[in-house]
């Protein structure tokens, strides 16, 4: 198989270093209770700990198949160990051991950008809220995702980007800071570029509504590259409506540092009857359904919960005289 060159870029990641020295201490022979039970402790201080120490694994495991390669034992030969002060020494072994704390060293005091067979695909993983229900999940990177209701979105990071394609639903997004590997939302309708920022992404049938808290983003067209300009960036609370083939609308809005969602509240700013509806339908429960064209523009403001379509139709009962009555199907059909 074709080789390709070896690169070797220095990192000063404290985290990743303290990982490495428990990664090479845990392969010690004569590793005790004591020191395993300092390690699990370690582990579940921070979650970064954890994703670190992954990381290793997978390093190591990469490693070890490519160990008797003369190109990777020289530049390993040639990294001096960096081991912090705060964790002690792993304790010097002959064989295993030597490779271990080689290892060790190395991925203390670089990040290995190697290359001896082609690069695999970038994995991808897909992720899912069911109707009515809140996910929360953590990428490998840091980044974190809030998934709404009926959300389905494929995650695909390689080491030179990162990108998540997001099928349905509604997502609030606190992306992990890396400069090198800027993250992308990908929709039919668009996409949304950033770097370390918070925001959400909501992908309707026919456009993609982007509100921005933190940082900033860049919308760009749909299935378009790294090298097209960008139709707009987005400075915290700004939110912008994009359709497939037309400029984004841009406006700004009045709320906290994250999505009403999060907390269970669905908030409504003037906002068409016919679109409130469809927000709580998102949620479950009985359906509502409005007929009437007219009564469908209603103007609607207000904070509900998601789970008590009750409760609106309550209160549209009070503020505007709405009368519900069930149908064969089942549903709340609103009437005036």
């Amino acid at each position: 198989m074709k080789q390709t060159p070896l690169n070797v870029v220095e990192d000063a990641d404290p985290i990743r270093t303290q990982a490495a020295v428990w990664f090479a201490r845990l392969h010690d022979d004569e590793v005790s209770e004591a020191e395993q039970a300092e390690h699990q402790a370690w582990l579940d201080a921070d979650p970064a700990h954890r994703q670190a120490h992954e990381r290793i694994e997978r390093t190591w495991m990469m490693l070890s198949d490519f160990s008797a390669t003369p190109e990777i034992s020289q530049r390993l030969a040639a990294i001096p160990a960096a081991t912090p002060q705060a964790l002690p020494q792993p304790r010097r072994r002959p064989g295993r051991m030597r490779w271990l704390a080689a290892c060790a060293a190395a991925v203390t005091a670089v990040v290995i950008g190697w290359r001896l067979l082609a690069p695999a695909p970038a994995t991808e993983l897909r992720y899912a809220s069911a109707v009515g229900e809140h996910r929360s999940i953590t990428l490998e990177d840091g980044t974190r995702i809030e998934l709404d209701t009926g959300t389905q979105l494929r995650v695909r990071y390689s080491a030179q980007q990162r990108r998540i394609h997001l099928d349905q639903g509604r997502a609030f997004f606190k992306v992990a800071r890396d400069t090198a590997r800027p993250l992308t939302v990908d929709t039919a309708q668009g996409s949304v570029r950033a770097v370390g920022t918070e925001f959400e992404v909501y992908r309707r049938a026919d456009a993609l509504d982007v509100t921005l808290f933190e940082g900033k983003v860049q919308l760009r067209a749909a299935a378009a590259d790294d090298s097209t300009a960008a139709l707009a960036t987005l400075i915290p609370g700004q939110r912008a409506h994009l359709a497939a083939g037309q400029r984004p609308q841009v406006q700004t809005f009045q709320g906290g540092s994250a999505p009403a969602w999060l907390q269970g509240q669905l908030v409504f700013n003037d906002l068409p009857l016919r679109l409130a509806v469809e927000e709580f339908n998102r949620y479950g429960g009985t359906p509502l359904r409005v007929d009437d064209a007219a009564l469908g523009e209603l103007r609607i403001s207000g904070v509900f919960r998601s789970n008590d379509s009750a409760g609106f139709v309550e209160a549209l009962a009070a503020l505007h005289g709405i009368s519900p009555r069930k149908n064969a199907a089942g549903e709340t059909e609103l009437r005036r």
